[in-house]
């Protein structure tokens, strides 16, 4: 007798193997997406073209000045956890996403509350993505003299999302890359405008944004929690891990180059209207600087252009949000209710046509409205815009750090390589101040009521992972079991 050493397949094929065998209608379309439409639904989600035709003013609200910088210091921040998701990618993906990169590094109820989280963040920002379309859409009509509800505004966005979320990934991952496209062109020709024009007295090209103008480090510190938020969404492109081609190298790249390329839309756009105002408080006090900038420089005709942007770019982030959604929510219930179970066979249910998911579909977008609607008596939607996304915005962060935490985990359970190890761990760090500097002093009426529904609905995710029948399932779990990794065997 003889020993001999089967080596194991690798993680990524040992993950893919085991969802491969997924009964029809109840399977997403496989290895169908290539880098582009992979890469525009985090790019998508973030909408950076709607955010920064409002978001230097609110940032000059806060820290006066030093808005460029303020974004700067945010994309550093964030790279520590796009990292985090470039080491896990590199190695497996599923639909699964934190589901599966945070369980298998910390367990099965750790992945699961991961995930719960970041579903409630993909949900709630659809709801208020609705109200974001809804504003932008409202200023349009009313420069053409109609006067609608914003109410009905971000319905019909909802609409249009259930037909377009529908179609397969492969069409409305174009629908939405195509969007943010002409938003990005339109947008870019204003700040070249304004940059040709010199500015305001020539200023132009000033680096003032970039200084601190005297601002106290705890406020600049609130300007970097505010762009942390603006840059969320860029991990987006991992629940695609099952159906874009090369997940592996595609996926990081979409995950890196997504936040770099929102990251350069805020911050140089934040640094033109910065140099274009006369002082922070007369660009703080404008709600649309871009839309104001391109009327004055330009005419009026191209204010509108670029409001249609604003709603353009609106409208796929509310797509990309909802996809993202579909495709977490699929994952979560094969695993805890399989493909024949009551729970399980609903959520997993998909297009024979399409693949894409449609019982998932019903949920993420039905619970997405129902937030909408909950806020339906604001007067204005960019109020309920402020109080619906504030609510993904305080779990997103705490979604953040839970995954930085278990790549933490990951790199020490393989190979325990330094530099890894101290990124990660620095990142640890940078996200547990952005943690701290959100909820220290608490946050006041209403958002400290929105903080405590947050933290309920996190509490919620663990006590679902808890459930006897729900943590068999976990613990049988085909797809972690796969991520373990590839040992040894004995034969003879």
């Amino acid at each position: 007798m003889s020993d001999t050493l089967t080596r194991e397949d690798s993680i990524a094929e040992r993950v893919q193997a085991s969802l491969a065998d997924q009964p029809d209608g109840h399977s997403l379309g496989r290895h169908q997406l290539r880098f582009v439409r992979t890469i525009a639904l985090s790019v998508g989600i973030q909408g950076p073209v709607a955010g920064v035709i409002v978001g230097p003013a609110v940032l000059a609200s806060i820290v006066g000045g030093a808005g460029a910088l303020a974004y700067l210091l945010g994309f550093v921040a964030m790279a520590f956890v796009a990292y985090a998701f470039v080491v896990f990618s590199r190695t497996f993906n599923s639909a699964g996403s934190v589901y599966a990169f945070n369980g298998s590094a910390l367990g099965p109820t750790f992945g699961f509350a991961s995930a719960w989280i970041l579903l409630l963040v993909y949900v709630s920002f659809a709801g208020a993505v609705y109200a974001s379309t809804a504003d932008i859409a409202q200023a349009l009509f009313a420069s053409w003299g109609i006067n609608l509800w914003w109410v009905w505004l971000a319905l019909a966005g909802f609409v249009l999302t259930m037909i377009f979320a529908y179609l397969s990934i492969a069409y409305s991952s174009i629908v939405i890359f195509v969007c943010e496209g002409i938003a990005v062109a339109l947008l870019a020709i204003v700040g070249i405008v304004v940059l040709a024009k010199g500015g305001y007295h020539h200023h132009a090209f000033s680096g003032s944004p970039f200084t601190t103008h005297g601002v106290a480090f705890g406020v600049l510190g609130l300007g970097v929690v505010n762009a942390f938020g603006a840059f969320s969404g860029f991990e987006g492109a991992a629940t695609l891990g099952e159906e874009s081609r090369r997940s592996t190298r595609t996926i990081p790249a979409a995950v890196a180059l997504s936040l770099i390329g929102a990251a350069a839309v805020y911050i140089v756009f934040t640094w033109v209207a910065n140099n274009a105002y006369p002082n922070p408080a007369a660009l703080a006090a404008d709600p649309a600087p871009f839309v104001h900038l391109a009327t004055t420089d330009i005419g009026a005709w191209m204010g509108k252009a670029v409001n249609i942007a604003g709603v353009i770019s609106a409208f796929g982030a509310q797509l990309a949000c909802i996809n993202a959604a579909n495709r977490l929510l699929f994952s979560l219930g094969r695993e805890v209710g399989g493909t024949e179970g009551r729970i399980g066979g609903f959520l997993t249910k998909t297009s024979r046509r399409s693949s894409s998911p449609i019982g998932a579909l019903v949920v993420t977008g039905g619970v997405s409205v129902a937030a909408l609607l909950a806020f339906s008596f604001e007067q204005t939607a960019i109020r309920a815009l402020v109080l619906i996304v504030e609510f993904g915005a305080y779990l997103i962060i705490v979604a953040y750090l839970l995954t930085v935490i278990a790549a933490v985990a990951w790199v020490w359970r393989h190979g325990r390589r330094p530099i890894p190890l101290v990124v990660l761990s620095v990142g640890v760090v940078v996200l547990g101040y952005v943690l701290y500097d959100t909820f220290y002093p608490f946050p006041a009426a209403p958002f400290d009521w929105i903080v405590s529904v947050a933290a309920a609905s996190a509490v919620l995710g663990v006590v679902i992972a808890r459930i006897p029948r729900v943590r068999r399932r976990l613990l049988g779990s085909e797809l972690l079991l796969a991520t373990r990794r590839p040992q040894l065997t004995t034969g003879s």
